[in-house]
């Protein structure tokens, strides 16, 4: 039923960018040209992206002139408007990136970045033990992998189900079959890999140390339509809604929150 709801509402509210787009046509060139299109028209979202933007440029502060930071699935994000020097890749060629590549086979050399950044892509590397050995070989000691993806709390178990990325809490692995640029995918993979199998993670990966947790957004982002559907509710009325939920997932409970930026430090 709820897959019924899901794409009625679709085809009634998809916006007009994005229509004819499903399943694998999301892992064409195509169709990130066209998300970078509504990133710039929909102000709501450039106040959303404000946000999940800050911890990498929080990350960034303080370092060096020379410094090399990496984000990977740079398809839509808009993080370079606010590190210049930033190297942004993803695995489909596109007119902004600097670097086509897999997140599991870097053409970088050993100890050679001081960040790697990865903002909504985590959860849909269909090999996270590959992303993380590459990231392990790659930072510097000192260095920072930043990760902001979807949190698994007591809403987002109820909110994610009618998203149209795959949640599964239960995966017994750290990965999925397929190999889509967006359209394979489990939303809990971050939570996965760094929560529910923390000792796991710990043992496995003993270099990197998790430094901060934050979380954030609740309904705002499904109320703005993202970068598919249209906007259900006004800028004004979406902006007061953000700054009010996150004040709630901040002083009054996390399990609110959809989003959460994981830091770990590669020692």
């Amino acid at each position: 039923m709820l897959h019924l709801l899901r794409d009625a509402g679709d085809k009634l509210l998809r916006l007009p960018e994005m229509r004819g787009f499903k399943g694998t046509d999301f892992d064409t060139p195509e169709a990130a040209l066209r998300e970078r299109e509504v990133l710039r028209k929909k102000t709501i979202l450039g106040v959303l992206y404000e946000e999940y933007c800050r911890p990498f440029v929080e990350s960034a502060r303080g370092l060096p002139a020379g410094a090399k930071m990496l984000e990977l699935g740079s398809g839509t994000s808009p993080l370079k408007e606010r590190l210049p020097r930033l190297i942004c890749s993803d695995v489909v060629s596109l007119p902004w990136l600097d670097l086509v590549c897999s997140a599991f086979d870097l053409p970088l050399a050993d100890a050679s970045l001081d960040r790697i950044f990865s903002m909504f892509s985590f959860h849909h590397f269909s090999r996270a033990r590959s992303f993380l050995d590459e990231a392990r070989r790659c930072l510097k000691p000192g260095g920072e992998l930043v990760i902001v993806d979807p949190a698994i709390t007591l809403w987002s178990r109820v909110y994610y189900k009618i998203h149209v990325d795959k949640l599964d809490c239960e995966a017994p692995s750290w990965g999925f079959d397929g190999k889509g640029r967006l359209s394979d995918s489990n939303i809990a993979l971050a939570w996965i890999v760094f929560f529910r199998d923390a000792e796991a993670f710990r043992r496995e990966y003993p270099e990197f140390v998790l430094t901060r947790v934050e979380y954030s957004t609740c309904l705002s982002f499904l109320l703005s339509g993202g970068f598919r559907i249209r906007q259900l509710l006004p800028t004004a009325a979406l902006s007061a809604l953000f700054a009010l939920e996150n004040w709630v997932i901040r002083n009054v409970s996390k399990q609110f929150a959809v989003t959460m930026a994981v830091t770990l430090k590669r020692t």
